[in-house]
This record gives structure tokens, sequence and C-alpha cells, in this order.
């Protein structure tokens, strides 16, 4: 048994340490099943695309190796979390292909991001759209970085209907993809467009953009997938609405506070491309952090001590304190809907792990 766990924490008897060690095994299985489908079938669209063109080869390969390149397969192990949870038959092996594919679709979301925000790096090595731009010059990477993204998103919906799973969970999972895609673009084009001004704005955005692909959709995919009942779908989206948002919220503070060596990026690359973050909004409702955030806040060329300033200034007014407020907030919200769920116990004791790894991460 892997363990169980109720409203208040841990069952008597299972210490944390003991349910730590479960959960890391769950995920170190789930990241192999899945790094075990997604290496071999890109080898094989690479080989495919090649056969089509050199240029078309480069294009597959730049998504085979950003891919595979690094990343905590989060969502995969979400998914899977949730399928066990609902009694899916042959465990998370059984939906390998579909975790593959969520990995593919953030490969996708990645790089119209980085090729939208000039992103140039990337899980530590170059964006795709940098990439391109390498292989293709400036002339023609903007249209290469489109089609990379694109090609990327073809292949997620092709992987994931590689599922061997009745035709009607495949067929309610997929209408829950769909879904997210296009909840993803709803918020892409709230954040693009800036117009998210406060607090309440700010989330409504990080349910749609972050919070839809990286919690909720694969939490009701693997629901889905299991076959589960309304009542389980319902109980699951409760708990993973409030989380994904908490997810994105901590994503703003390492945009800005996190250690580059860690998160791959440049800890000033939220503040130099303007985005209207969570930390940024709560920051300019103070008249010194908004001075020294209106000197770096989308300027390109803002100088490292502009930007050192700015990021103090967020703390100082106590933005980030607020932040930090919010996500423990809403981890509790999340805490308490996973508690009156009607899940397996083993199924439960593998979600309630997955609150504090999105929400107290370094990367």
């Amino acid at each position: 048994m892997v363990g169980e766990t109720d409203a208040a924490g841990p069952t008597p008897g299972r210490t944390a340490y003991a349910m730590h060690q479960d959960f890391a095994h769950f995920v170190a299985r789930t990241r192999q099943q899945v790094e075990g489908r997604l290496s071999p079938w890109l080898d094989a669209r690479v080989a495919e695309a090649r056969g089509r063109g050199p240029e078309v080869g480069l294009v597959a390969d730049g998504v085979r190796q950003l891919t595979l390149r690094g990343g905590k397969r989060l969502r995969a192990v979400l998914l899977a979390a949730s399928y066990e949870a609902c009694e899916g038959k042959g465990g998370g092996a059984a939906v390998a292909s579909a975790g593959a594919a969520v990995e593919l679709f953030q490969t996708y979301l990645l790089t119209h991001d980085d090729l939208m925000d000039g992103g140039e790096v990337r899980r530590g090595g170059p964006s795709l759209p940098a990439r391109m731009r390498a292989h293709f010059g400036t002339a023609s990477a903007d249209a290469m970085s489109i089609l990379a993204g694109d090609l990327a998103g073809a292949w997620a919906q092709r992987l994931f209907f590689e599922v061997e799973l009745p035709a009607a969970s495949i067929g309610r999972a997929a209408v829950e993809f769909a879904r997210m895609h296009e909840d993803v673009i709803a918020g892409q084009v709230i954040d693009v467009r800036g117009s998210a001004s406060d607090a309440q704005a700010v989330e409504a955005m990080h349910a749609l953009k972050t919070a839809s692909y990286s919690v909720r959709g694969p939490v009701l995919l693997g629901a889905h997938l299991a076959g589960a009942s309304a009542d389980r779908i319902d109980a699951l989206e409760a708990f993973a609405e409030p989380l994904g948002i908490a997810f994105q919220l901590r994503d703003d503070i390492l945009g800005t506070f996190g250690d580059p060596a860690v998160t791959g990026k440049p800890a000033s690359d939220d503040l130099r491309e303007g985005k209207r973050t969570a930390l940024v909004v709560e920051a300019l409702r103070d008249a010194r952090a908004a001075e020294a955030l209106d000197r770096v806040l989308g300027r390109r060329d803002a100088s490292e001590g502009d930007i050192r300033e700015a990021v103090a200034r967020i703390e100082a007014c106590g933005a980030l304190g607020r932040i930090e407020a919010r996500i423990a907030d809403l981890t509790r919200a999340s805490r308490d809907a996973l508690g009156r769920a009607a899940l397996i116990p083993d199924g439960l004791a593998l979600l309630e792990p997955t609150i504090d790894a999105l929400t107290e991460r370094r990367s």
C-alpha cells in the first residue's frame, strides 16, 4: 500500500518520510515510463521528417531536443496519479502515452511563448526560436518557430490517441484536451495584451493560461481516461483549480527571485519582458516600487543596477509576502478539496504530495 491520508494529514502508522519515499518512487517510475515512451517515439518522428527534407528534419529535431532536455514531467505525474486515484486499469503505465503527449503539448506552448516573449534560454539551453534563428537566419526564424511549435502540438495529438484504453474514455479525455488548449490560448491573449490590471484579473488569467494545462488538465485527463464518475471529476477539479493558480504564483516568484542556476532562465527575464505577473501588479500599488519598476518593466536594455533596485522594492513593499500568503491560502483550499474527494486511499496518498511539489518548488 502506498499510504493513506485524510484531511488532517497522514494516517497514523505512516510517517511523513515513508509517504515522501513512496511518492518519490512513483514520480521516478512515471518519469521513466514517460521518457521511455517519448525518446523512441520522437526518434521515429524525426526520422520520418528527415525523409521529407533536411529543413523539415531540422525543425523536427529541434522539437525533439527541447522536449527531451530536462523538464520535471510533473504534468505527466499528475495525470498518472489521477488515473491511479480513480482506479484506472493497468496503473500509470497504461497512460504513459497520454503523459508523453502532455509533455509535447508543453513543448508547443513553450516554443510559442518564447517567440512572443523573445526568450533566448529554455531549460538551460537555447530556446527553440533561438535555435531556429541559428539554423535559418533572422528572416525566416519566426515562421520556423511557429511551425516548430505547431509540429509539437500535432505530435501531442497523435501520441495521445495511441493510448490503448476504451474509446469512450479516450473521447471524453480528448474533449478535455481541447478545452485545455482553448483555455491556454484565451489566457495567452490576456497576458500578451497586458489587460490583467489587478490581483483578481491576474489570477483569472493564470487559471486560463497555466492552471488549465499544468494542473487541472492533466488531473482531469487522468480521471477521464480512468472512466471516473461526474462526481469524481468535479471533486478533482475543485482540488486542481486552486493548486494550478498557486503553481503559477510560485512561477511568478521564481521568475524574479529564483536562482538562474536552478530555474534555467535569467531572473530578470520577466521584468525585462514586461510581464504583468502577480508580483508586479501587487508592487505597482506602492509608489516607490512603481517608480523602480517603470525603469525596467518591458525594457530589454534595463541595467543590472535598476533590476536589483526594482527587485528590492518588490520585496520591501510587501508584494512578495502577499503573494506567498496567497499561495498558502490556495494550497489550503486545494488540500481541503482533496480531503473531501471520494478517492481510494492509495490515490489520495499519490495526489496529496503533488501539492507541495508544485507550490514549494525552486524551479
